[in-house]
């Protein structure tokens, strides 16, 4: 078990005052409740005078505050300091938590070369809580002010790490640094040998799934772009309501069908709130909720858009409304657009369509995974993409562990084997491996995946059978872990268990990018 002293921590996330804030931001969010929401602030300066904050459901916040000093003066300078930025930030903070690595000597009566008695840091550290508090109260902030020293923070590690993963991460230098990570994939490289070539990179579709399950920022700004285009028009749409009939070039909307068109808009932004809600805290629950809106409001769309065409074809013949030459004609000779208001509903079908599409394509719905599983033909380029990732996620300082198939075999027992094949010492034992693992993801901001790459390659072949479903509830309930095991096609069943609860996705290689692989190869062997 790593000594726990604050004077050693190891320096996670570039250095121990940032690894102290990490530690300190890792045991709050375990303080928090199922209906509280726990918000995590990174970077220097823009965190408001906290490094993370729990809302409470009646809108009261509790911010934390991490000082890395071992000095009483300092801690009360920079606190002071951080607690009036705190407060001018979040109008609603009812409790600060200030952390600290030491314990402040108690009380004692203490003289000076002159006599005068002096304070002890309990008694400089109650000034100034009491003094805070009273400033804070005269300004309308009934605020309480917690401490937590070097005792409190261990006391609250020994009860949130059983098994010493944690502490193992923040205090054992060695264990899952940023250069244990990279020397990982370097090992991880040769052990694929041909089947990666760093410098032959090309993208195919499986790097979208992967930059879904990687929790990857283009994610979000695909679903930020696809929510943008669906609402410029709806807000189109709007503006064809709102129309007062001065522009006789389009026809007014259809009195019998406002209050249908309004209702149905309304949906429509219930359903954009439910997509920026997505992007801001992903979960399956509301990726329900978005899907089942987007299926409702597709059948109401669909139903106005037929009643519309309708209306065109009774005015101006049968096969009018979908009519290009109809369209081209009305356009050229009489300037007029018969159809607009049905081309406006029908762009609104087709870019909520789009959004929905992609929700559940893999490259969408992934995000919301804790584990998949990734099939495809021998060469289809399953360990290249997974080594390309890899390497690409270590760039943005964001964690991969990738093992193999082979690695494994009757003895030892498949935890010991992972555990081995890492270079980690056997002594972590499952979870407190584990723990470290999810220690690490989360000090890095997103999900550290774990691969198991070409579990067809094991001996015997019906090895994971039985150890896959365990293995994978293992890492299931760790929120900063994910699990992707990636098996040959034609191997799944003999390889693998019938899989219900996870996505079984295949990857068929350079399909649809035939030329500019063979363009990127040829350029590659010249």
């Amino acid at each position: 078990m790593a000594d726990i002293d604050f004077h050693n921590i190891a320096a996670r996330n570039g250095s121990q005052r940032d690894s102290f804030e990490e530690l300190c931001c890792q045991l709050a969010r375990r303080t928090c409740s199922e209906n509280a929401h726990f918000e995590r602030f990174r970077g220097a300066g823009g965190d408001g005078g906290v490094e993370c904050i729990i809302r409470h459901l009646d809108g009261s916040i509790i911010g934390w505050q991490a000082k890395f000093v071992f000095d009483i003066d300092g801690l009360i300078n920079q606190a002071d300091k951080s607690l009036k930025t705190a407060i001018t930030v979040y109008k609603d903070l009812a409790k600060y938590i200030v952390c600290f690595p030491f314990d402040p000597t108690g009380k004692t009566a203490r003289l000076t070369k002159t006599g005068r008695s002096t304070k002890s840091e309990s008694e400089k550290l109650d000034d100034w809580v009491s003094k805070a508090t009273k400033e804070a109260k005269t300004n309308g902030h009934d605020l309480t002010i917690e401490r937590w020293p070097a005792s409190k923070i261990i006391a609250l590690l020994l009860n949130y790490d059983p098994s010493g993963g944690i502490r193992q991460y923040f205090f054992s230098e060695s264990i899952l640094s940023v250069e244990w990570f990279k020397n990982h994939l370097v090992t991880a490289k040769h052990i694929a040998g041909p089947r990666y070539t760093q410098a032959l990179n090309i993208e195919t579709v499986l790097w979208k799934r992967f930059s879904a399950f990687s929790e990857n920022p283009e994610w979000s700004d695909t679903l930020t772009s696809m929510l943008s285009d669906c609402q410029r028009t709806v807000r189109t749409l709007q503006q064809r309501i709102d129309a007062k009939g001065n522009n006789e070039l389009e026809p007014k909307w259809p009195l019998a069908e406002l209050p249908t068109v309004k209702k149905h808009i309304k949906k429509c932004e219930e359903a954009l709130v439910l997509g920026q809600e997505l992007n801001a805290n992903r979960s399956e629950s509301g990726l329900d909720r978005l899907l089942n809106s987007l299926r409702l409001l597709r059948a109401s769309f669909i139903e106005l858009e037929n009643k519309l065409a309708r209306e065109i074809d009774e005015q101006h013949g049968k096969g009018s409304a979908n009519s290009k030459s109809f369209r081209s004609f009305m356009a050229e000779y009489q300037v007029s657009f018969p159809a607009a208001n049905l081309d406006s509903v029908r762009d609104v079908i087709k870019e909520f369509d789009k959004l929905a599409k992609w929700l559940h394509d893999p490259a969408g719905y992934l995000a919301f995974k804790k584990a998949f599983i990734l099939t495809g033909a021998g060469g289809a380029g399953k360990t290249h993409g997974i080594c390309d990732m890899a390497f690409r996620r270590l760039e943005n300082e964001k964690y991969t562990c990738i093992v193999f198939g082979h690695q494994f075999s009757g003895l030892p027992a498949e935890w010991t084997r992972i555990i081995e094949s890492l270079g980690l010492p056997a002594i972590l034992g499952k979870d407190g491996f584990l723990d470290a693992l999810n220690a690490a993801g989360e000090s890095s901001g997103s999900a550290l995946i774990f691969i198991i790459d070409a579990v067809n390659e094991t001996r015997p072949r019906d090895y994971w059978i039985d150890r896959f479903m365990p293995l994978a509830y293992e890492f299931e309930k760790r929120p900063f872990l994910k699990l992707c095991v990636s098996c040959r096609t034609s191997f799944m069943p003999v390889c693998l268990p019938q899989l219900d609860r996870y996505p079984v996705i295949e990857h068929r290689g350079f399909s649809g990018i035939e030329r500019q692989a063979c363009n990127a190869f040829l350029s590659f062997t010249n």
